[in-house]
């Protein structure tokens, strides 16, 4: 059986990734929305609102840097994180 997974479970995602969704959906959660529209038009928002913060994202850029230099230096293989 196929299931639809939600963006948390994906291993495709990086570290940078996941700050991202985690800060957009606790920014688009935190006001209530009553209709699709008002909820389409807060992601807009907070769209823009970490358009201009997006120096908060730089510290997971800079891990996710560290994480890729382990991977080259362990050659390509396992290595801890």
């Amino acid at each position: 059986m196929i299931t639809e997974r939600e963006p948390f479970d994906s291993p495709e995602l990086t570290p940078l990734d996941l700050c991202l969704w985690g800060w957009k959906k606790s920014e688009t959660y935190s006001r209530k929305q009553d209709t699709p529209d008002e909820l389409l038009a807060r992601n807009l928002d907070v769209a823009v609102h970490i358009r201009k913060h997006e120096d908060q994202l730089r510290p997971t850029t800079c891990d996710l840097r560290a994480r890729v230099a382990k991977c080259v230096g362990a050659g390509g293989g396992i290595c801890e994180h």
